[in-house]
C-alpha cells in the first residue's frame, strides 16, 4: 500500500499544476511562437501552411504527456527539489529568453545557477551588505545543485522522446541563401512544449509523503524532514533546420543526440550527490556539452549538400499544403513534377499554363525521391489553389527568404505592435 499511496501523493500533486501562473506564462510564450511562425509562413507564401491552433494544440498534449513522464522520472530518481531554486530558474530563464529565445532552456539557466553557486562557495564569505542582496547570495550559496542538473536532465530525456515522436510534424517551409548566394528551400523544425510537473521538494516537518523503502537513487539526508509534491511548470524547446536532410532525419538526429546527452547529465547527477568534486563537471557539463551539441548539429547541417533546389527539369516540390488537391493525390516533399496534362512544366508559369489546359482535371507524372516515376491524378473544383496546394523550391525569380538566426519573442511582439508587423522575416537554430 505503501507504493499506491505514494503514487497517489505524486499525482496529486501534479494536477495542482493548472493553479499556476507559470504554467500560463508558459502557454503564452509558446502560442507567441506559434503566431509568429504563422505570419512568416504568410510573407513567405501568402498562405497558412499550419494552424496555430492545431500547432498549440498538439504541442499542449505532446507536453502533458511529457509531464507525466518527467513526474514518473523524477519520483524514481528521487530528486527533491527547492522551491526557491525553481524560482531563480525561472527568473533566469526567462530573462535569457529575452537575449535569444532557444536560452530559455533549463539547461542554460540550470548551469549558469549551478556555476555561479559553486564559484560564491569556493570565495571567502561576504559579512554584509543589504538585505535584499544578502537574501540572494545565501539563496545561491544553498543552491541544491544534483537535484537540479537531475531536473535538466529528466527534462532533457524527455525532451528526446518529444523531438523523436512530433518533433518533424507540420515544419515550417522556407527559403534561405545558400552557400553560393542562391536561394534553397528548407524547413525549419520548432518546436515548443509546456511541461507540468509534481516534483518532491521539502516541508520543513516530519509529516509528509510516505515513501517506499527503495526509495530514492540519489543520495538523500533529508527525509526525516518531511517531503511534500509540488506543482513544477517547465517550459522545453527544439529548434532546427532541415536543409540537407528531411526533417524526419534531422529530428532523428537531434533525439539520439538529447538521449546521449540527458542520461550522461543524469548519470553525473546521481554520481556527484555522492561525490560532491563531481559538482563542477556536472555543472559545466550541463551547459557547454548543450550548447556544443547545437553547434555540431548546425556543423553538420551546413556541411551537406542541399536537399531541396531546383531540378535541371521539372519541379521539385518543397511542401503541400493541408487539405488540398495535393495532399489528397498524395504528393509529398521531395516529389518533382515532370508533366502535367502531358505537358513538359519546368516553371511555375509552365505549372499555371499546363494545369489551365484542362481546368477540370489535371494528369500529372511524377518523380519520387528515390528516382522513380508514377503518375497522380485529381479533379479541380472551384476555389482550389491554382497550384494544386504546392509550395516549390525556390527559382531565380524568388525574392523572399529568411535569415537563420534566433530572436526574442518580446523583439517579436515589440515588432508587432510598433512595425505593424512588418519586420523583415526571421528563423532559428
Amino acid at each position: 500500500m505503501t507504493e499506491l499511496s505514494f503514487l497517489t501523493s505524486v499525482f496529486s500533486g501534479l494536477a495542482k499544476v493548472v493553479a499556476h501562473p507559470l504554467f500560463y506564462v508558459a502557454l503564452l510564450l509558446v502560442l507567441m511562437q506559434y503566431l509568429r511562425q504563422n505570419g512568416m509562413e504568410r510573407r513567405m507564401f501568402g498562405v497558412r501552411c499550419t494552424s496555430v491552433f492545431e500547432q498549440f494544440l498538439r504541442s499542449l498534449l505532446f507536453g502533458i504527456g511529457g509531464g507525466v513522464l518527467a513526474t514518473l522520472l523524477l519520483t524514481v530518481v528521487g530528486a527533491v527539489l527547492s522551491p526557491v531554486d525553481l524560482i531563480y530558474v525561472w527568473v533566469v530563464a526567462l530573462v535569457l529568453a529575452v537575449i535569444n529565445v532557444r536560452y530559455v532552456c533549463f539547461a542554460y539557466a540550470g548551469g549558469l545557477l549551478s556555476v555561479v553557486s559553486l564559484i560564491l562557495q569556493a570565495l571567502p564569505r561576504f559579512a554584509g551588505g543589504p538585505a535584499w542582496l544578502m537574501n540572494i547570495y545565501h539563496d545561491l550559496l544553498s543552491l541544491h545543485i544534483a537535484e537540479l542538473m537531475a531536473l535538466v536532465a529528466v527534462l532533457h530525456l524527455v525532451e528526446a522522446l518529444l523531438v523523436r515522436f512530433h518533433g518533424a510534424q507540420a515544419p515550417l517551409p522556407v527559403f534561405v541563401e545558400g552557400k553560393r548566394g542562391r536561394l534553397i528551400g528548407g524547413f525549419i523544425l520548432q518546436k515548443f512544449w509546456v511541461i507540468p510537473m509534481g516534483a518532491f521538494v521539502v516541508t520543513g516537518t516530519g509529516a509528509g509523503v510516505a515513501v517506499p523503502d527503495w526509495w530514492p537513487l540519489m543520495s538523500l539526508g533529508v527525509i526525516g524532514a518531511g517531503l511534500t509534491v509540488v506543482p513544477v511548470p517547465a517550459i522545453l524547446g527544439f529548434s532546427g533546420a532541415a536543409l540537407t536532410k528531411t526533417p524526419r532525419t534531422t529530428a532523428l538526429r537531434t533525439s539520439n543526440y538529447l538521449l546521449g546527452y540527458s542520461v550522461l547529465l543524469l548519470g553525473l547527477a546521481i554520481g556527484s550527490s555522492y561525490f560532491a568534486p563531481l559538482l563542477w563537471l556536472t555543472a559545466l557539463f550541463c551547459t557547454v556539452a548543450h550548447e556544443l551539441l547545437i553547434l555540431w548539429e548546425v556543423r553538420e547541417e551546413q556541411s551537406g549538400q542541399p536537399l531541396y533546389v531546383r531540378p535541371l527539369q521539372g519541379l521539385k516540390i518543397l511542401s503541400v499544403l493541408p487539405k488540398s488537391p495535393a495532399e489528397e493525390i498524395g504528393l509529398v516533399s521531395g516529389e518533382t513534377i515532370v508533366k502535367v496534362n502531358g505537358m513538359p512544366v519546368n516553371s511555375p508559369y509552365e505549372l499555371h499554363f499546363a494545369i489551365n489546359q484542362n481546368p477540370a482535371y489535371a494528369k500529372l507524372e511524377v518523380l519520387t525521391p528515390e528516382g522513380e516515376p508514377r503518375f497522380a491524378s485529381t479533379p479541380i473544383y472551384m476555389g482550389d489553389h491554382h497550384q494544386l496546394g504546392i509550395i516549390l523550391v525556390p527559382d531565380d525569380h524568388a525574392r523572399q527568404y529568411v535569415r537563420l538566426g534566433s530572436i526574442s519573442p518580446w523583439r517579436w511582439l515589440w515588432g508587432r505592435l510598433v512595425g505593424g508587423g512588418k519586420q523583415a522575416p526571421s528563423s532559428y537554430h
